[in-house]
């Protein structure tokens, strides 16, 4: 759980707009923060702005492991997508030539979630921080989910059902500080025209 006594968070001035999940919300309202019931990581919204050209099957099954797993060997026919990259394009065009992700890594979940392509987690290392899961579970309504010990148990596993996230993504877009930048409005938002 989060320590309450960090030494920002009792001093810093916040402008709250959103929170991951529920678990986020729950500690900074503890804080003495002013905290809405606005949901979601933004990584929901990168199908809004990046639309893979295609969308081909190559691979029933991918595993992205958390960054921090280095030395994990695959078994055969499994394709790896590593996070570790600024091209975040081609990151995605992985994710959705695939059937099914195994991820160890939030935001691989998160991504091939928004996609719409099924997602296993992994417990892929020791210590396994669980909170972080758990707040992104939570902002989608699925308070319970399944979670894999090992790709041979994610490999037998049923994905978590996929979340329906249009509804977050019009929050968190319309909770966006936009006044933060008023000069430049007409700019941060072209792309929806």
């Amino acid at each position: 759980m989060f320590d309450l006594d960090y030494k920002w968070a009792r001093f810093r001035k916040l402008d709250v707009r959103a929170v991951r999940g529920q678990e986020t919300r729950r500690v900074l309202c503890r804080l003495g923060y002013d905290c809405p019931e606005i949901y979601g990581d933004p990584a929901c919204l990168l199908p809004l702005f990046y639309h893979p050209a295609n969308r081909e099957k190559k691979h029933a099954v991918s595993v992205i492991l958390h960054h921090s797993v280095k030395d994990a060997v695959l078994p055969e026919g499994i394709h790896r997508i590593s996070m570790c990259t600024t091209d975040y394009k081609s990151v995605i065009n992985e994710i959705v030539s695939s059937e099914v992700i195994i991820s160890g890594s939030l935001h691989g979940i998160i991504l091939a979630e928004a996609y719409g392509i099924p997602a296993v987690l992994l417990k892929d290392r020791e210590p396994f921080e669980l909170l972080k899961y758990k707040d992104y579970f939570s902002s989608t309504d699925r308070n319970g989910f399944r979670i894999a010990n090992s790709i041979q148990e994610a490999l037998n596993m049923e994905p978590n059902e996929l979340p329906c996230l249009g509804e977050m993504q019009e929050r968190l877009l319309k909770c966006f500080p936009v006044d933060l930048w008023e000069d430049r409005k007409d700019d941060l938002f072209k792309w929806r025209k």
